[in-house]
Protein backbone atom coordinates (compact mmCIF):
# COMPACT_ATOMS: atom_id res chain seq x y z
CA UNK A 1 0.00 0.00 0.00
CA UNK A 2 3.01 2.34 -0.18
CA UNK A 3 1.64 3.63 -3.48
CA UNK A 4 -1.57 4.81 -1.80
CA UNK A 5 -1.08 8.59 -1.59
CA UNK A 6 -4.48 9.64 -0.27
CA UNK A 7 -7.86 8.21 0.71
CA UNK A 8 -11.07 9.66 2.10
CA UNK A 9 -14.74 8.67 1.91
CA UNK A 10 -14.98 9.66 -1.77
CA UNK A 11 -11.55 9.68 -3.45
CA UNK A 12 -8.45 7.53 -3.73
CA UNK A 13 -5.15 8.88 -5.12
CA UNK A 14 -2.42 6.42 -6.06
CA UNK A 15 1.10 6.60 -7.46
CA UNK A 16 0.69 4.55 -10.65
CA UNK A 17 3.88 2.79 -11.81
CA UNK A 18 4.89 3.30 -15.45
CA UNK A 19 3.70 0.65 -17.94
CA UNK A 20 0.55 -0.14 -15.93
CA UNK A 21 -2.42 0.78 -18.16
CA UNK A 22 -4.74 3.33 -16.63
CA UNK A 23 -7.86 2.22 -18.45
CA UNK A 24 -9.15 -1.36 -18.63
CA UNK A 25 -10.09 -3.10 -21.84
CA UNK A 26 -11.21 -6.60 -22.77
CA UNK A 27 -7.69 -8.02 -22.39
CA UNK A 28 -6.62 -6.37 -19.12
CA UNK A 29 -9.70 -5.89 -16.97
CA UNK A 30 -7.72 -6.85 -13.87
CA UNK A 31 -4.20 -5.81 -14.98
CA UNK A 32 -4.95 -2.07 -15.02
CA UNK A 33 -4.95 0.74 -12.49
CA UNK A 34 -8.50 0.26 -11.08
CA UNK A 35 -8.09 -3.52 -11.02
CA UNK A 36 -4.72 -3.46 -9.25
CA UNK A 37 -5.81 -0.76 -6.79
CA UNK A 38 -8.87 -2.82 -5.89
CA UNK A 39 -6.93 -6.06 -5.47
CA UNK A 40 -3.79 -4.78 -3.77
CA UNK A 41 -5.08 -1.84 -1.71
CA UNK A 42 -8.71 -2.72 -1.09
CA UNK A 43 -11.26 -3.41 0.13
CA UNK A 44 -12.56 0.17 0.25
CA UNK A 45 -15.74 1.55 1.78
CA UNK A 46 -17.96 4.48 0.79
CA UNK A 47 -19.15 7.31 3.01
CA UNK A 48 -22.16 5.10 3.88
CA UNK A 49 -19.79 2.29 4.93
CA UNK A 50 -20.82 0.28 1.88
CA UNK A 51 -18.17 -1.90 0.21
CA UNK A 52 -16.73 -0.54 -3.05
CA UNK A 53 -16.95 -3.16 -5.80
CA UNK A 54 -14.23 -1.47 -7.88
CA UNK A 55 -12.84 2.10 -7.82
CA UNK A 56 -13.78 4.31 -10.79
CA UNK A 57 -11.25 6.25 -12.86
CA UNK A 58 -11.54 10.04 -12.75
CA UNK A 59 -8.96 10.85 -15.44
CA UNK A 60 -6.37 9.20 -17.66
CA UNK A 61 -2.58 9.00 -17.54
CA UNK A 62 -0.62 7.42 -20.41
CA UNK A 63 0.50 3.86 -19.68
CA UNK A 64 4.19 4.75 -20.13
CA UNK A 65 3.84 7.59 -17.61
CA UNK A 66 3.88 7.09 -13.84
CA UNK A 67 2.49 9.26 -11.07
CA UNK A 68 -0.73 10.52 -9.54
CA UNK A 69 -4.01 8.95 -10.62
CA UNK A 70 -7.33 9.83 -8.97
CA UNK A 71 -10.10 7.27 -8.54
CA UNK A 72 -13.56 7.66 -7.03
CA UNK A 73 -15.42 5.27 -4.77
CA UNK A 74 -18.72 5.99 -6.48
CA UNK A 75 -20.26 7.74 -9.48
CA UNK A 76 -20.89 10.91 -7.50
CA UNK A 77 -17.16 11.30 -6.91
CA UNK A 78 -16.54 10.96 -10.64
CA UNK A 79 -19.09 13.71 -11.32
CA UNK A 80 -17.52 16.03 -8.74
CA UNK A 81 -14.05 15.54 -10.24
CA UNK A 82 -15.34 16.08 -13.79
CA UNK A 83 -17.01 19.29 -12.69
CA UNK A 84 -13.77 20.52 -11.12
CA UNK A 85 -11.98 19.74 -14.39
CA UNK A 86 -14.52 21.66 -16.46
CA UNK A 87 -14.28 24.65 -14.12
CA UNK A 88 -10.45 24.38 -14.10
CA UNK A 89 -10.43 24.13 -10.32
CA UNK A 90 -7.75 21.48 -10.17
CA UNK A 91 -4.00 21.79 -10.59
CA UNK A 92 -1.68 19.22 -12.14
CA UNK A 93 2.10 19.35 -12.01
CA UNK A 94 4.33 17.16 -14.18
CA UNK A 95 8.05 16.43 -14.16
CA UNK A 96 9.59 15.88 -17.59
CA UNK A 97 13.19 14.96 -18.44
CA UNK A 98 14.70 16.23 -21.69
CA UNK A 99 18.17 16.51 -23.18
CA UNK A 100 17.68 20.23 -23.75
CA UNK A 101 16.34 22.84 -21.30
CA UNK A 102 12.76 23.80 -22.08
CA UNK A 103 12.23 27.59 -22.15
CA UNK A 104 10.66 28.74 -18.89
CA UNK A 105 7.28 30.46 -19.13
CA UNK A 106 3.82 29.98 -20.65
CA UNK A 107 3.52 28.04 -23.91
CA UNK A 108 0.42 28.27 -26.09
CA UNK A 109 0.15 25.94 -29.06
CA UNK A 110 -2.62 24.39 -31.14
CA UNK A 111 -3.36 20.69 -31.58
CA UNK A 112 -5.00 19.31 -34.73
CA UNK A 113 -8.53 18.60 -33.44
CA UNK A 114 -9.63 15.76 -35.77
CA UNK A 115 -6.78 13.66 -34.40
CA UNK A 116 -8.12 14.00 -30.83
CA UNK A 117 -11.68 12.85 -31.55
CA UNK A 118 -13.00 9.84 -29.64
CA UNK A 119 -12.89 6.65 -31.65
CA UNK A 120 -10.43 8.16 -34.11
CA UNK A 121 -8.58 5.50 -36.08
CA UNK A 122 -6.08 5.78 -38.88
CA UNK A 123 -3.48 8.48 -39.30
CA UNK A 124 -0.42 8.92 -37.08
CA UNK A 125 -0.77 7.87 -33.41
CA UNK A 126 0.96 11.09 -32.33
CA UNK A 127 -0.73 14.45 -31.84
CA UNK A 128 0.34 17.16 -34.29
CA UNK A 129 0.90 20.76 -33.20
CA UNK A 130 1.22 24.24 -34.62
CA UNK A 131 2.61 27.34 -32.92
CA UNK A 132 0.91 30.09 -34.90
CA UNK A 133 -2.76 30.76 -34.07
CA UNK A 134 -5.48 29.65 -36.53
CA UNK A 135 -6.47 32.13 -39.22
CA UNK A 136 -10.01 32.58 -37.87
CA UNK A 137 -12.19 31.74 -34.88
CA UNK A 138 -14.24 29.35 -37.00
CA UNK A 139 -11.15 27.36 -37.95
CA UNK A 140 -9.96 27.41 -34.34
CA UNK A 141 -13.31 26.06 -33.17
CA UNK A 142 -13.65 23.37 -35.84
CA UNK A 143 -10.11 22.17 -36.44
CA UNK A 144 -7.83 23.13 -33.55
CA UNK A 145 -7.61 22.50 -29.82
CA UNK A 146 -5.93 25.13 -27.64
CA UNK A 147 -3.10 23.74 -25.50
CA UNK A 148 -1.50 25.72 -22.68
CA UNK A 149 1.15 24.76 -20.16
CA UNK A 150 3.64 26.64 -18.02
CA UNK A 151 7.24 25.56 -17.58
CA UNK A 152 8.02 26.68 -14.04
CA UNK A 153 11.67 25.67 -13.99
CA UNK A 154 14.24 23.68 -15.95
CA UNK A 155 17.22 22.39 -13.97
CA UNK A 156 20.13 20.08 -14.89
CA UNK A 157 20.07 16.64 -13.32
CA UNK A 158 22.30 13.60 -13.26
CA UNK A 159 20.77 10.21 -14.05
CA UNK A 160 22.66 7.21 -12.75
CA UNK A 161 22.65 3.89 -14.58
CA UNK A 162 20.49 1.39 -12.73
CA UNK A 163 17.71 -1.16 -12.83
CA UNK A 164 15.58 1.17 -14.95
CA UNK A 165 17.67 0.15 -17.98
CA UNK A 166 18.21 3.70 -19.25
CA UNK A 167 21.73 4.49 -20.39
CA UNK A 168 22.32 8.21 -19.79
CA UNK A 169 25.64 8.28 -21.64
CA UNK A 170 27.32 11.67 -21.92
CA UNK A 171 24.16 13.58 -22.84
CA UNK A 172 22.99 16.43 -20.61
CA UNK A 173 19.62 15.95 -18.88
CA UNK A 174 17.18 18.56 -17.60
CA UNK A 175 14.24 18.08 -15.27
CA UNK A 176 11.41 20.43 -16.18
CA UNK A 177 8.62 21.27 -13.75
CA UNK A 178 5.42 21.84 -15.72
CA UNK A 179 2.05 23.19 -14.64
CA UNK A 180 -0.68 21.93 -16.92
CA UNK A 181 -3.28 24.59 -17.75
CA UNK A 182 -5.32 22.59 -20.28
CA UNK A 183 -5.51 18.82 -20.30
CA UNK A 184 -5.30 17.22 -23.75
CA UNK A 185 -4.23 13.78 -24.92
CA UNK A 186 -0.41 13.57 -24.96
CA UNK A 187 -0.30 17.35 -24.42
CA UNK A 188 2.99 17.61 -22.49
CA UNK A 189 4.70 15.12 -24.79
CA UNK A 190 3.48 16.82 -27.97
CA UNK A 191 4.19 20.38 -26.84
CA UNK A 192 7.72 19.71 -25.62
CA UNK A 193 8.54 17.80 -28.81
CA UNK A 194 7.23 20.67 -30.94
CA UNK A 195 9.59 22.99 -29.04
CA UNK A 196 12.51 20.76 -30.02
CA UNK A 197 12.80 19.28 -26.51
CA UNK A 198 11.36 15.75 -26.67
CA UNK A 199 11.05 13.72 -23.49
CA UNK A 200 13.69 11.02 -23.08
CA UNK A 201 12.67 7.54 -24.24
CA UNK A 202 9.56 8.92 -25.97
CA UNK A 203 9.83 7.07 -29.28
CA UNK A 204 6.42 8.39 -30.33
CA UNK A 205 7.40 12.07 -30.31
CA UNK A 206 11.20 12.02 -30.49
CA UNK A 207 11.27 11.49 -34.29
CA UNK A 208 9.14 14.62 -34.87
CA UNK A 209 11.02 16.88 -32.45
CA UNK A 210 10.96 20.45 -33.73
CA UNK A 211 8.36 19.64 -36.40
CA UNK A 212 5.08 21.54 -36.42
CA UNK A 213 2.20 21.91 -38.85
CA UNK A 214 3.36 25.50 -39.46
CA UNK A 215 6.20 24.10 -41.57
CA UNK A 216 4.11 21.81 -43.79
CA UNK A 217 4.40 23.93 -46.93
CA UNK A 218 8.18 24.23 -46.70
CA UNK A 219 9.24 20.94 -45.10
CA UNK A 220 6.43 18.45 -45.62
CA UNK A 221 8.95 15.70 -46.38
CA UNK A 222 10.66 16.24 -43.01
CA UNK A 223 7.34 15.84 -41.19
CA UNK A 224 6.38 12.73 -43.18
CA UNK A 225 9.78 11.16 -42.59
CA UNK A 226 9.56 11.84 -38.87
CA UNK A 227 6.04 10.43 -38.56
CA UNK A 228 7.10 7.26 -40.35
CA UNK A 229 9.62 6.64 -37.55
CA UNK A 230 7.20 7.24 -34.66
CA UNK A 231 6.66 4.17 -32.51
CA UNK A 232 4.63 3.66 -29.34
CA UNK A 233 7.13 3.45 -26.42
CA UNK A 234 7.66 0.10 -24.75
CA UNK A 235 9.67 1.50 -21.82
CA UNK A 236 8.82 4.13 -19.20
CA UNK A 237 9.41 7.61 -20.60
CA UNK A 238 10.86 10.55 -18.68
CA UNK A 239 7.51 11.97 -17.61
CA UNK A 240 5.72 11.79 -14.25
CA UNK A 241 2.33 13.09 -13.13
CA UNK A 242 4.07 14.52 -10.08
CA UNK A 243 1.34 16.24 -8.08
CA UNK A 244 -2.37 17.03 -8.13
CA UNK A 245 -4.51 19.47 -6.14
CA UNK A 246 -8.31 19.47 -6.22
CA UNK A 247 -11.12 20.22 -3.77
CA UNK A 248 -8.68 20.82 -0.92
CA UNK A 249 -6.95 17.48 -1.58
CA UNK A 250 -3.22 17.55 -2.26
CA UNK A 251 -1.16 14.51 -3.33
CA UNK A 252 2.41 14.13 -4.57
CA UNK A 253 3.98 11.09 -6.21
CA UNK A 254 7.14 9.44 -4.97
CA UNK A 255 10.58 9.84 -6.55
CA UNK A 256 10.37 9.11 -10.32
CA UNK A 257 12.28 6.25 -11.93
CA UNK A 258 15.15 8.53 -13.00
CA UNK A 259 15.83 9.70 -9.43
CA UNK A 260 16.10 13.21 -8.01
CA UNK A 261 19.79 14.01 -8.36
CA UNK A 262 19.58 17.70 -9.25
CA UNK A 263 22.90 19.32 -10.16
CA UNK A 264 23.47 22.42 -8.05
CA UNK A 265 25.14 25.22 -9.97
Amino acid sequence: RERLLYEDTTFIVVDKPPLLPTQPDASNYHECCPGCVNELMGPFKTIDNEPVARPLLCHRVDSVVGGCVVLAKDGNGQKVFSQLQRERKLKKVYLAVTNKPVPVGMHLQWMWAPQTERGKSGGPPCQLMRHSPPESRRKARNYWVRCVLEVVQSVPIKIEAGDHGYEPGDKPHYQNTIRLVTGRKHQVRAQLASLGCPIIRDTLYGPIAGCTLDMLEDEEGTMDNGISKCRVPVEPIGLQAHAILFGGIRAKARTPWWGDNIILE
